[in-house]
């Protein structure tokens, strides 16, 4: 009995191209044009940060930086790209759904939103080195607000609206090698862009006349870069991961246009545009993962990020330190052998603590919640469908702010196309 190897790219070049049509159409349609948010709270800084992690981990709380497997594109730590399957051609493509409950003193409102959260694609180039390219926002911008005020020394309101849309997007190329069977190291490349749209308009009220009308525009374009370990040790059933990553503090060039005009007589009354810089921030995290004998994984991991020490355009912000905390549990019944369909999922919990980057009237608007998800095998292995939903809540009701109770369901598809294939012949 002999055997060969033979290279089987795809079925049919048909597949490739459906893929590279599909994230084309993913970029040009999607990151550049939707509002990821409804948020209040985008109102401030660069916007709500999105999450933009797999649906495995996301269903561990977020936790991810000493997770890994052969089937997991998890870019949060690109060292851990270094063990995906050798064999398999990687394809990952997710979704999420917020339902949000607005509540401000006795007020209560509802919104949804619904977004694509990113499309990845990774494969294995060498036996110690993989690489995967995704795109997926980095922040946003929805928020609407409404304000009544008086007018100093007169009797009359106007009513000032506020409102909010667009974001910035990172179009990523992930890195990971394998040193040693311990250690592996892992790097970001990280292009991002994007415009954040802000408009103020300010209307007297009863009259419906417009005071003023002040667009501004943050248009950005710029590059920076993380890098990454994870480390392993293996004691029988038991293995212990430690994972970590570390982003120096870079400037993104950035534009920034502003126009205010009179509605009255569409007189243009001020333009100016300005080219500059914002910075993002010097940020570590280090994290750990526990398995036992591949059936149960416990990890944690914790996220520092240093917002206080940024500058946009030259000028000091008022943003706070962002501290990440998160835990998360896994558990796979999955022997090799089973034939239920119950024993062949992935089961995971999580919980996470998020202390937020910007300060309103001295209340860091921070976010927690926990987590639920499950990983669901396709037939004859061609892929995964991982599901998680997570309970949470973000700000607070001190001095009138608004605190958002959200429900967030992520949806996220793992496509496997094997490349290469083991043939024997009798």
């Amino acid at each position: 009995m002999w055997s060969v190897s033979m290279i089987k790219p795809f079925n049919s070049t048909k597949k490739l191209i459906a893929i590279l049509s599909f994230a084309l159409l993913f970029v040009t349609t999607n990151a550049f044009a939707q509002n990821n948010t409804s948020s209040t709270y985008s109102y401030f800084g660069l916007g709500e940060l999105m999450q933009n992690s797999n649906g495995q981990t996301i269903g561990l709380g977020g936790t991810s930086l000493a997770y890994k497997g052969g089937s997991v594109l998890n870019l949060d730590n690109p060292a851990s790209l270094s063990q995906i399957d050798s064999l398999k051609f990687h394809f990952n493509i997710g979704s999420v759904i917020k339902f949000t409950r607005l509540n401000q003193g006795n007020d209560h409102d509802v919104i949804n939103d619904f977004n694509l959260s990113r499309i990845a694609l990774g494969f294995k180039v060498s036996p110690r080195y993989a690489t995967a390219f995704s795109i997926a926002p980095y922040s946003g911008l929805g928020y609407e607000i409404t304000k009544r005020e008086k007018v100093l020394g007169d009797e009359t309101y106007v009513i000032r609206s506020l409102k909010g849309t667009g974001g910035l997007n990172q179009f990523m190329w992930s890195n990971g090698v394998k040193i040693t069977n311990d250690l592996s190291l892992g790097v970001n490349g990280i292009y991002i862009f994007g415009n954040n749209t802000r408009t103020e308009s300010v209307v007297i009220e009863n009259g419906g006349t417009n005071v003023y009308i002040n667009n501004s525009e943050l248009i950005s374009k710029g590059l920076y870069f993380n890098v990454a370990a994870q480390y392993a040790i293996d004691f029988g059933n038991y293995a212990i991961t430690v994972g970590g990553k570390y982003q120096p503090k870079i400037g993104v060039n950035a534009k920034q246009k502003v126009v205010i005009t009179n509605s009255n007589d569409l007189v243009e009354r001020y333009s100016d545009e300005d080219d500059g810089d914002f910075d993002m921030p010097e940020s570590y995290s280090v994290g750990f993962g526990l398995n036992k004998s591949k059936h149960l994984w416990i990890g944690g991991d914790y996220q520092y990020e240093k917002w206080s020490d940024t500058e946009i355009f030259n000028e000091n912000n008022e943003f706070v330190d962002r501290n990440k905390f998160s835990f998360g549990v896994e558990y796979n019944p999955n022997d090799g052998y089973a034939r239920k369909f119950l024993q062949r999922l992935s089961y995971r919990l999580g919980s996470f603590y998020d202390t937020g980057y910007i300060k309103v009237e001295d209340n860091k608007i921070s976010s927690m919640g926990i987590s639920a998800g499950l990983g669901i095998p396709m037939a004859q292995g061609k892929g995964m469908i991982n599901l998680a939903v997570e309970f949470g809540t973000t700000g607070t009701l001190n001095n009138n702010l608004v605190r958002e109770d959200f429900t967030r369901i992520t949806i996220d598809v793992s496509l496997f196309e094997r490349w290469f294939q083991k043939r024997k012949y009798n």
